[in-house]
């Protein structure tokens, strides 16, 4: 369903959203998740959540997994930085002294 509504294929991003909304669904009433099957609206129920979760920029979703993954840098194997980079970097990030 995620695939379906993301246009994607199950990206690691994606497996992350599936993760939050197993997470909502055990959190929610169990009543009211009974209540939804019982009048098969569990579908409809589960895409709002994906959707939201999915594109709204204040979900938990884009909170914990977006933001941290557009403020990290990948440091793969392909990663190269060139000399002029390290030395610059050298002379203005110098470590902190312990106090």
């Amino acid at each position: 369903m995620v695939e379906n509504i993301c246009h994607h294929s199950l990206t690691q991003d994606l497996k992350d959203l599936c993760q939050m909304v197993y997470l909502i669904l055990l959190e929610y009433d169990e009543d009211k998740i009974q209540d939804l099957w019982e009048h098969n609206e569990i579908n409809f129920f589960l895409a709002r959540v994906i959707l939201n979760q999915y594109r709204s920029s204040n979900s938990p979703f884009h909170a914990i997994f977006r933001k941290m993954q557009e403020r990290s840098v990948s440091i793969g194997i392909g990663t190269n930085i060139d000399e002029k980079t390290i030395e610059y970097l050298n002379k203005n990030f110098k470590p902190r002294k312990e106090r």
